[in-house]
């Protein structure tokens, strides 16, 4: 295996042909024009071997998609349209390795062409396990953050909560071989495990939200650390009534499915604050988007309510990286 031989099985499967990008792959550095109005929106987040897949159960493909979707998730959440992207590889010394990441290339190209994004470069280096670092750029004339919520304003969540976290449950114990049905049950379908493996960026819905929402945040690390990084930023409390949570088909297979949607992590759904003027121009706008809360008064901190009821939160909030 050479770097040059791998660099090239990478790049194969990508439309590099883009007027945008003035100096692409096999330069030192990347050049590219933004539209005029719009300002350059950039995120940059990895997936780790071990860390964030298992090869046990991750297709290459599904590396690839993963790792790029993470971070078109955040662009997402900017309400910024991707246009292109750079990809770092940590490579180990093994047979296969051009095979894989050539397999890999592929998985990332056809979402990458799913939203017209380009990759313009990157790097390759030798690693003890595979690693893929993406830097993703878009565009957004006004980005959102995380700052801009105010007390009063309506928490609303695009997508779903707690499948990804139940599909690897279900994937570490058939790995384990863990029999218990319980545990295991029936076979589960690859379709219903894609939560997990091949999350959806929901680039639509955060490019609809751009115009209404005042905050926006996605969910990777559970709805509730996510919200508290949200109410940090901005200043406010909140309450979210359980009640409400669009809880995935899988994860309400699930003894404690509402924990899995509250603290379970890597949903990449959406979460927005919005003005009460603006919240119905927002749930129209946005296919299956629903109220979950609100923001309160700083000093008020998190809190849950179950039909409308105070209930405890959860011990476990969410996913610490470095926890």
């Amino acid at each position: 295996m050479s770097e040059s031989s791998l660099i090239e099985a990478f790049l194969r499967p990508f439309d590099r042909d883009r007027a945008s990008v003035r100096v692409g792959p096999g330069s030192d550095c990347a050049a590219v024009s933004p539209s005029r109005g719009q300002q350059l929106v950039a995120t940059t987040d990895a997936v780790i071997e071990s860390v964030h897949f298992d090869r046990r159960w991750f297709t290459p493909e599904d590396v690839g998609h993963k790792a790029l979707a993470v971070n078109l998730s955040d662009l997402a959440a900017a309400g910024a349209r991707p246009r292109w992207f750079l990809c770092a590889l940590g490579v180990p010394r093994e047979p296969r390795a051009v095979f894989y990441a050539a397999r890999m290339a592929r998985g990332m190209a056809a979402l990458a062409r799913a939203h017209d994004c380009a990759i313009i470069g990157g790097n390759v280096a030798a690693a003890t396990e595979w690693s893929v670092t993406i830097t993703a750029l878009g565009e957004a004339r006004r980005p959102l953050t995380r700052a801009g919520g105010q007390p009063g304003d309506a928490l609303v969540l695009a997508g779903r909560l707690g499948d990804a976290a139940a599909a690897f449950r279900y994937l570490s114990a058939r790995a384990a071989q863990v029999t218990r049905a319980a545990q295991v049950g029936r076979p589960v379908p690859r379709a219903a495990l894609l939560a997990q493996l091949r999350p959806d960026p929901l680039v639509e819905a955060g490019l609809i939200a751009a115009s209404l929402a005042s905050a926006a945040i996605d969910l990777s690390d559970g709805l509730l650390r996510d919200l508290g990084h949200l109410c940090a930023q901005s200043d406010c409390g909140a309450v979210v009534e359980c009640t409400t949570l669009p809880i995935g088909t899988l994860a309400a297979r699930e003894p404690d499915a509402l924990e899995l949607a509250l603290a379970g992590g890597e949903d990449y759904a959406l979460l927005f604050a919005v003005r009460p003027r603006r919240l119905q121009a927002l749930l129209r706008s946005i296919h299956g988007a629903v109220q979950i809360g609100r923001l309160t008064p700083p000093g008020e901190g998190l809190s849950l309510t179950e039909r409308g009821a105070p209930r405890r939160l959860p011990a476990r909030r969410g996913f610490d990286h470095l926890g």
